[in-house]
């Protein structure tokens, strides 16, 4: 199963989440993609309850600036150089961590008076920063939903959470194409993605 960008970016625009596979030879796993700025905190729970992965938010380098948002560590050692920030909270939640807290931090990434003092660190929301290139610099997920976001004609935050069974093992195709089916789910490779950049490159 597989859909065009075309139809996913149809679907983010209404916010809707999709999923998003990478490459069988990379981590070989689906994760949920939704476009912050047309995401709800129902977004954030169905993630929580459906994915049960850890929901990340991937940024442009330029909002992790604003946002003083540093790298997690000084030596990243992650196989895929994942480029994971401190995490937040914004300054207004209790405990951060239900879906209506989370996606409040959410919200606030995404307002543009919002400044790096209105966030507490460590939180609950663990932004990722994003290479300037997307997906044709680095084909992760991160990129991916960032490319989306600007595809979607949003600001340049998403929100992404990595599929599990319920199991706990990960899911991999097979079973992401039945949890698309089940919930209606549009479903694309972050190959098509790349793919269509590079169309989008050559008509340019």
């Amino acid at each position: 199963m597989s859909h065009s960008i075309e139809e996913a970016i149809a679907d983010l625009k209404m916010g809707k989440v999709i999923i998003v596979c990478d490459d069988e030879n990379r981590e070989n796993e689906g994760d949920f993609i939704a476009v912050a700025e047309y995401a709800s905190a129902e977004t954030i729970n169905f993630m929580a309850t459906v994915g049960r992965g850890l929901i990340c938010v991937p940024i442009e380098q330029s909002i992790a600036k604003k946002l003083d948002l540093h790298p997690m560590v000084t030596n990243n050692t992650d196989s895929h150089q994942t480029a994971f920030t401190v995490s937040i909270d914004y300054k207004e939640t209790t405990t951060g961590i239900s879906a209506f807290e989370r996606f409040l931090t959410v919200e606030k990434m995404l307002d543009d008076k919002t400044q790096a003092s209105d966030f507490n660190r460590p939180g609950h929301i663990f932004p990722l920063i994003a290479k300037d290139g997307g997906v044709l610099e680095r084909s992760g997920h991160t990129e991916a939903a960032v490319d989306l976001a600007k595809l979607a004609e949003a600001s340049p935050v998403g929100i992404i959470c990595e599929i599990m069974k319920e199991n706990g093992e990960m899911a991999r195709v097979a079973e992401l194409e039945k949890v698309a089916e089940k919930y209606d789910l549009k479903m694309i490779t972050i190959e098509q993605l790349i793919s269509y950049k590079q169309s989008q490159l050559l008509l340019n």
